[in-house]
């Protein structure tokens, strides 16, 4: 099913500083669907912090976070609904199996036709043949593939992935980002944290970070043009060199 509405992210002067640390310091962008955004930059350039903002799971310490205008901790029940979410962390139930996970998380969300939705998620994923076998059981990109059928059982209109493809082999990853493209063309709007570099060529635009602040926020053809660089790793080293290498 098509997205019902093409949500908006808008981050305004976004900041979240934990003590002395600045995790984001002064995050701008709006961005609408359908589009997969990558969200990049090496561990500690503030990804995380940057989606759990725009969630509602962290209040900013200054500037704002928006899903349709609405500030992530005023997001209601409905609008909530909208939203998919992949944590880094392990979100499923590893004594349950793969199906009555995904089951468990369409009830959550009130689907209607649970049934077809469970057995949606779990072709879009390619964990159909596996969907009998407990989680315990599964290898760890397996594991990671039934978190992200959960994450999308309700077809979400915003997906958020926070590194879902850490730790997973070429053709896993390659499979995974096979369902992001999936749900952008039936209008989503794909959020994508990762670290891997060349990853993001995959997206429509992307959002380097370093330390927190915005090194470049484009299209990859457009960020590897304007530094002069063949591939996304050295176009990131680019900006890090015009930026002072700070």
């Amino acid at each position: 099913m098509a997205a019902t509405r093409q949500p908006t992210v808008t981050l305004e002067a976004l900041q979240r500083e934990f003590g002395h640390v600045t995790a984001l310091d002064g995050v701008d962008l709006t961005v609408e669907g359908p589009a997969i955004v990558g969200v990049a930059g090496p561990n500690g350039s503030g990804k995380t912090t940057l989606i759990r903002c725009l969630l509602g799971l962290l209040a900013p310490t200054a500037g704002a976070a928006r899903v349709d205008g609405t500030p992530g901790p005023a997001l209601d029940a409905p609008a909530r609904a909208r939203v998919g979410f992949m944590p880094q962390a392990t979100a499923v139930y590893r004594d349950l199996t793969v199906r009555e996970n995904v089951a468990f998380f369409a009830s959550l969300y009130g689907v209607a036709d649970r049934e077809r939705a469970v057995e949606a998620a779990l072709s879009l994923v390619d964990l159909a043949d596996r969907a009998d076998s407990r989680v315990e059981a599964l290898s760890g990109g397996m594991v990671r593939r039934t978190s992200l059928a959960c994450a999308l059982v309700h077809e979400p209109d915003l997906l958020v992935l926070d590194e879902p493809t850490v730790g997973l082999d070429p053709e896993l990853r390659a499979a995974m980002w096979a369902g992001f493209r999936e749900r952008r063309d039936r209008g989503a709007l794909v959020l994508v944290s990762t670290h891997y570099l060349a990853e993001v060529s995959r997206c429509d635009r992307v959002l380097f970070l370093r330390a927190g602040e915005v090194l470049a926020f484009d299209d990859p053809a457009a960020i590897r043009e304007s530094t002069g660089a063949d591939d996304m790793e050295s176009a990131f080293l680019a900006l890090l060199e015009a930026d002072g290498g700070r």
